[in-house]
């Protein structure tokens, strides 16, 4: 039969070490990617009783039976949706906004180029036998062609900034896949136990990531190790 003191001595183990879980979650309050823990404690049971004998039912006392990690899965997976499709529209709505700006009517845009060339051909066919309205036709087409290929040039750089993040968002999910897959080959070969919180803390946030980049779905296999498409 245990006694109290053996009892009692669980007890303050076990909430020791429960305190010292609440002491990591305040002090990692502000560490990206890091999941409230919290210890969930177990009865330790009597030993089973003989042919002569009846089993101990007082118990052995409590200990912790595992510590978890605050995770839901399918408010996880809606909250990165939800910033994969943000994320989408934002950069959207900036190229938007960039070709917005670089289109809308100023003092010196296209339109008016174009405006200013036909009211000098109006002015030639006025006056078709004086020279000076041919002159300042000539130079009103040098100024529309100018605007041309300002604003092609203009759209082309544009241009090239989108295919540059492109390439760049290409790039982030190479490199985060290879991150996220060097976490499951550490999940994977951790052995019988649970897996490591640090480590599922870890993938999380590199998923988190990747969610930013591009729209993906999770599904979690053996250990915590997450395939991704």
């Amino acid at each position: 039969m245990p006694s109290l003191f053996d009892i009692g001595k669980s007890g303050l183990q076990a909430y020791r070490q429960s305190l010292a879980v609440t002491g990591q979650n305040i002090a990692n309050i502000n560490t990206d990617g890091y999941k409230k823990r919290e210890t969930a404690l177990e009865e330790v049971t009597g030993a089973g009783g003989g042919v002569t004998e009846i089993s101990d039912q007082t118990g052995l006392g409590v200990r912790v039976e595992d510590i978890k990690r605050a995770f839901d899965q399918f408010l996880i997976d809606k909250v990165r949706q939800t910033q994969a499709l943000y994320q989408k529209a934002d950069t959207y709505l900036d190229e938007v906004k960039s070709l917005e700006n670089l289109l809308l009517p100023s003092d010196a845009n296209l339109s008016n180029a174009i405006g200013e060339f036909f009211g000098s051909l109006q002015q030639i066919a006025a006056a078709p036998d004086d020279q000076a309205p041919r002159i300042i036709s000539i130079e009103k087409g040098k100024d529309l062609a100018g605007q041309f290929n300002l604003y092609s040039d203009r759209i082309e750089n544009l241009k090239e900034k989108i295919f540059d993040k492109a390439n760049n968002g290409v790039t982030s999910v190479n490199l985060l896949s290879n991150q996220i897959s060097t976490i499951n080959a550490k999940l994977l070969s951790s052995g019988s136990g649970n897996s490591s919180n640090a480590l599922l803390d870890q993938r999380d946030l590199l998923i988190d990531q990747l969610s930013e980049v591009c729209q993906i779905s999770v599904n979690y296999i053996n250990k915590g190790a997450a395939q991704i498409r």
